[in-house]
């Protein structure tokens, strides 16, 4: 018995160019650090501004190590 579903076997990972945070105004991909600050839980919070049409995004980010 050999039987694999396709949703037990880990996806690949994405293209290149799908990686990484777009701005959902315009969809560029240039952004740039506003500030940094430390949140609960030793999650790190960034502010992020699109370069192109300055919307702003936050984004949390957990530190692994």
């Amino acid at each position: 018995m050999t039987d694999l579903v396709a949703s037990a076997l880990p996806a690949a990972p994405p293209a290149e160019s799908q990686r990484g945070l777009e701005c959902r105004k315009c969809g560029c991909r240039d952004l740039r650090v506003v500030y940094t600050r430390s949140g609960r839980g030793g999650h790190i919070v960034r502010r992020r501004e699109c370069r192109h049409c300055g919307h702003r995004i936050v984004t949390w980010e957990k530190v692994i190590g």
